[in-house]
């Protein structure tokens, strides 16, 4: 093909691409190129009878405000495939005798974005601080790696005693700042709720130890009196409880509750102190003002370094994300059900003023869908057959490995590197002699010793 001639051709090319690979003097080599349209696999019937459904409401549906990602558009696939008929339902098969539910999968949802110019549309930015401050944040959070891995092997820590509980913020109308639409727009719309702004906070515990999990949530409502309870809102739904405060979030007082409520927060069953690790944000009690309640529960609480709980706090590492994105799932098939339901609230006031916007789901909902976010999630494993909740524990240092011991290449490489980077803080307070920062086993001694770089800088070689 004479490509230069013809370049206008392969740039103006609809999107996607054909990988090329040509073997010669100098090697093989493999090349990427915009292809015609009509190039590739041809479709199945089924794929284009649904990709025509699917294109149709997605479009319908974003335009009606809905907020879309990926998984909630396989989901959508699924439903049309299960509701429109016209000769296939959830269990019509392909040539081959496969299920088409089954082969609706990631990869499926990501050929159909790609085939009808669908991108993920996010707003980005990030923080930064100086160096210096970094510095002593890693310093701190090596020490406090060094203080757990001590504390297990000198028994003061058991790991089925130690506890995090972190709080998450939610708005009614979820929105992680990301949603499907097709190239080139210039407007991006999405459905809200009345009085969709509101926030509510998700108060997680998480414990360590083989039977790690999430405990029940305790969710905090908005309520400018911070009535308990609210009305008509009973706090009977199992496996969640409830409080209330002028803005959905976490203060002492209810800080004070949440410790002396037995459905969020309970004594160790063998009698074991408990240790409660979390962050030292200015709506957690200091422990000796909320001494009645720890003694009850027989526990103290140990606060991780200042702005390090990103860096090595177990529910901020991933659980949290896991239970934000069964929420985002459930509350956007929710949505999905109201805009099919008409369910937008256009009842005129009297003074003739409407909102137009979906009618907001009751209290009881959200209570119900905090409870069965937490419960999916508990079941969820990885490939290790860990749950999350252990998983994340491990990583973050405060449980013992799968083995029954604390290693530091049981840690998310971060902090390994952070181990790396400070031993002696990682050391201190250790017995004379105990220099194992970078023990991967847990059994063999490394010295470090200084080295320089090129620009004559110095370095901790391990």
């Amino acid at each position: 093909m004479d490509w230069f001639r013809k370049k206008d051709m392969l740039l103006k090319a609809k999107r996607g691409a054909k990988s090329l690979s040509a073997k010669n003097a100098d090697g093989r080599k493999r090349v990427s190129l915009k292809a015609f349209p009509g190039r590739g696999r041809r479709r199945s019937a089924w794929v284009t009878w649904l990709y025509g459904h699917l294109i149709v409401e997605f479009d319908r549906l974003r335009k009606a405000g809905l907020k879309f990602d990926a998984q909630l558009l396989r989901q959508l696939a699924l439903r049309i495939l299960k509701s429109q008929g016209e000769g296939y339902d959830e269990l019509s098969v392909d040539e081959h005798g496969s299920l088409l539910i089954e082969k609706i999968t990631a990869r499926w949802v990501q050929t159909f974005m790609e085939c009808h110019g669908i991108v993920l549309r996010a707003q980005t930015g990030k923080k930064q601080i100086s160096p210096a401050k970094q510095q002593q944040i890693e310093e701190e959070v090596a020490q406090h790696l060094g203080e757990l891995k001590r504390g297990f092997e000198e028994g003061t820590l058991n790991e089925e005693a130690v506890e995090n509980i972190d709080e998450t913020h939610f708005v009614i109308d979820f929105d992680n700042g990301k949603t499907l639409g097709f190239i080139g727009e210039t407007k991006v719309k999405c459905a809200d709720v009345v009085s969709g702004g509101q926030g509510m906070t998700m108060v997680v515990r998480i414990s360590g130890g083989p039977g790690a999990r999430i405990h029940p949530p305790m969710m905090i409502l908005t309520n400018q009196d911070s009535s308990y309870p609210i009305r008509g809102v009973k706090d009977n739904i199992p496996g969640v409880c409830y409080r209330t405060g002028p803005k959905g979030w976490m203060d002492k007082r209810v800080f004070r509750e949440y410790l002396g409520e037995p459905r969020a927060m309970n004594s160790d069953r063998q009698g074991r102190t408990k240790t409660i690790y979390l962050d030292n944000c200015s709506s957690h009690l200091p422990e000796e003002e909320c001494q009645e309640e720890l003694s009850k529960l027989n526990a103290r609480l140990k606060y991780f370094p200042v702005n390090a709980t990103d860096l090595c706090q177990p529910a901020d590492s991933f659980v949290i994300a896991k239970i934000k994105d069964v929420w985002a799932r459930k509350w956007n098939e929710k949505k999905i059900d109201l805009i099919e339901g008409d369910q937008w609230q256009d009842t005129i006031r009297k003074d003739g003023s409407w909102s137009g916007k979906l009618k907001n789901p009751v209290k009881a909902f959200f209570l119900s869908l905090a409870a069965e976010a937490v419960r999916e999630v508990n079941a969820k494993r990885d490939k290790n057959g860990l749950s999350y909740a252990r998983k994340a524990m491990i990583r973050c240092g405060l449980s013992l490995g799968i083995d029954g011991s604390w290693r530091t290449s049981q840690l998310f490489p971060h902090l390994q590197e952070i181990i790396r980077k400070y031993p002696e803080h990682f050391n201190k307070g250790a017995a004379h002699g105990d220099d194992s920062a970078n023990d991967s086993t847990g059994g063999s001694t490394i010295n470090p010793t200084i080295q320089t770089l090129p620009d004559g800088s110095l370095y901790t070689d391990l």
